[in-house]
């Protein structure tokens, strides 16, 4: 079956993007449409949302003004760039502005000085040992991925061997009976699992170190899926995609049930699809820029993984994380 998203992509377009833009000049968005001021997480999500769609490209002038909103965010003197008010936390807030500034070609303006605190193999240990990997993997992962995901997006910051010792720990969090990561969690798996999971999955990505247990994580994934095709009814956006992505790339590798990862992502579009159509879908005011970071990277896959004669749109879709290790 195919799927025409260009109705979709001109809603965005025309009605969505001009309700979240607060400014007269480019790059100037809420993080949602019944707010009047500009926030990291409007700024960035809907530089995530245009890339993906393959609309980013401002001249110089509008590019100007990207870079101001962008830097602007940055503490000269920790170097995190922080949402305000807060949202999420700074090392989140931190990795996904820089994320958004990698799609622009902008650089912060001062050095990341808060990774002095991390630099040693020591502090390396204690930091992931202080994350809650048994009950608060998904959410904790936030900061476990978004530490290493900032320090990348900026080059230089750390020496390349802070990552080698970082993944090596990464590692020693897996869990054998079901390929995803956590403390004293069941061989069947949890969605906190696949949540938590996800965030490190794109680091391994692109560094091109695989995760270990793919076909165990292959099997949990699909055991977790609902008829409906989502993983999580009160998490269908982010929660689908990151399901769909660890599937989808460890497939890459490994033939072991590629049809049934086929049709698990089948259900997922066709989940997706149906719900992104609806008009109360459109007209909620809990349809914000950051949710539409998660459906737009969840048809990129898809349109990657089926082909743009299934996932029809005007110009391919680009996933984000194909670009830079954050979302």
């Amino acid at each position: 079956m195919a799927y025409d998203l260009r109705p979709f992509m001109q809603w965005i377009m025309t009605e969505f993007e001009p309700e979240v833009r607060v400014g007269p000049t480019a790059g100037c968005y809420a993080r949602r449409r019944d707010e009047q001021f500009t926030h990291l997480y409007g700024v960035a999500d809907m530089a995530c949302v245009l890339y993906a769609m393959d609309a980013l490209h401002p001249d110089a002038e509008e590019h100007a003004s990207w870079r101001r909103e962008l830097q602007a965010l940055q503490d000269p003197e920790s170097g995190y760039l922080l949402a305000k008010p807060a949202d999420h936390g700074r090392l989140h807030n931190t990795a996904f502005a820089l994320a958004a500034m990698n799609l622009l070609a902008i650089a912060p303006l001062y050095p990341l000085r808060f990774a002095d605190a991390y630099l040693t193999p020591a502090a390396q240990q204690a930091f992931l040992a202080s994350l809650d990997w048994y009950t608060n993997v998904y959410a904790h992962s936030h900061d476990g991925a978004g530490l290493p995901a900032a320090l990348t997006l900026v080059p230089g910051t750390v020496p390349r061997e802070w990552f080698t010792a970082y993944f090596a720990l990464l590692d020693s969090y897996f869990v054998a009976e079901n390929g995803m990561m956590g403390l004293e969690k069941s061989a069947a798996g949890d969605c906190d699992q696949i949540g938590g999971t996800f965030h490190y999955a794109f680091l391994y990505e692109h560094y091109h170190r695989r995760m270990p247990y793919p076909e165990r994580r292959i099997d949990a994934i699909l055991g977790l899926q609902l008829d409906s095709g989502e993983w999580h009814p009160l998490n269908p956006w982010w929660l689908t995609f990151d399901a769909l992505y660890l599937l989808t790339r460890t497939v890459r590798f490994t033939p072991y049930r590629v049809d049934d990862v086929t049709r698990a992502a089948r259900r997922v579009v066709a989940f997706c699809y149906e719900r992104v159509m609806d008009a109360a879908f459109r007209n909620d005011p809990e349809t914000t820029p950051h949710k539409l970071t998660a459906i737009t990277a969840i048809f990129a896959e898809a349109q990657h993984f089926f082909g743009y004669d299934e996932i029809i749109t005007d110009r391919p879709l680009r996933l984000v994380l194909d670009k830079r290790p954050f979302i």
